[in-house]
């Protein structure tokens, strides 16, 4: 058993460092491309997270058949309420009007989707503070898969908040103005994100708990963030050309890449 200041500190740093970084990354790329081709970029991770999250959740429990049971129904309905909950906070916000939502609410939007993404923390950091107290190893890196899982992790942990830095670009990028006021920004995003993981962690050291159910709502909650992203790719009051489909489609496919990158490290 490791004790709980010798995973929970180290959980932290790897946490929210490479979240900050990831974030800080993307926005400096917004000072070259296109507010829509990060957005692209964000959404092919997008895609690998909804599906490594969905896992999490056991799939909802869809393996069961209609013999599921009561854990069935609570997965499938933590799912739904994770969903609707998103679309209701934020129902006033042009959520289908994304073109008039730009640099209207500040930096609202992009708070609501490092929330939004960073739920799916809540099990993750269950599962993570779960083997930390379990493990007969004393190196946390040992417990977690060595080397090739700790730089699984970091990298998951510099893509995923990118979803959040593609819609600070594309909906409050004016928000701050100076480096200051931007890294400030970036900090507190970094921070939300990081939040529900620990909290995660924290409780998982003490208590034993299934986590898919955390899975389950975080799925839920990150279509929320897909739809923000989907939003500036279709902007009817530019004219594009016949290529920018393609170039767009090439940056989804980058972003789920990189990814799977990231996931190919723990799959040994």
């Amino acid at each position: 058993m490791l004790g709980f200041a010798d995973s929970f500190l180290p959980w932290t740093a790897v946490t929210l460092i490479p979240a900050f970084v990831g974030l800080l990354i993307i926005v400096v790329a917004g000072n070259f491309l296109k507010a829509k081709y990060l957005a692209a970029f964000a959404i092919g991770v997008f895609l690998w997270f909804f599906v490594d999250t969905i896992g999490g959740a056991a799939g909802l429990d869809v393996n069961s058949g209609f013999s599921g049971g009561g854990g069935q129904l609570a997965l499938s309905g933590l799912f739904v309420i994770g969903l609707l909950l998103f679309f209701i906070i934020d129902r006033s916000r042009n959520l289908l009007s994304p073109q008039l939502a730009i640099g209207k609410y500040g930096s609202t939007i992009p708070w609501l989707v490092a929330v939004a993404v960073g739920i799916h923390g809540l099990g993750e950091g269950a599962a993570f503070g779960g083997t930390a107290a379990l493990t007969s190893s004393t190196s946390l890196l040992d417990a977690f898969g060595g080397y090739p899982g700790g730089v699984a992790y970091i990298l998951h942990k510099a893509l995923e908040p990118m979803m959040i830095g593609a819609c600070y670009c594309v909906y409050a990028k004016e928000h701050a103005m100076g480096a200051t006021g931007r890294l400030r920004d970036l900090l507190l995003l970094s921070i939300t994100f990081v939040i529900p993981s620990l909290l995660g962690a924290a409780t998982g050291f003490y208590l034993t708990y299934d986590s898919s159910f955390f899975y389950a709502l975080g799925t839920g909650t990150s279509v929320y963030a897909l739809i923000r992203l989907a939003g500036p790719l279709f902007d009817n009051t530019q004219p594009t050309s016949s290529k920018e489909s393609i170039r767009l489609a090439i940056l989804i496919a980058l972003g789920l890449l990189a990814i799977y990158f990231a996931a190919i490290f723990h799959s040994g």
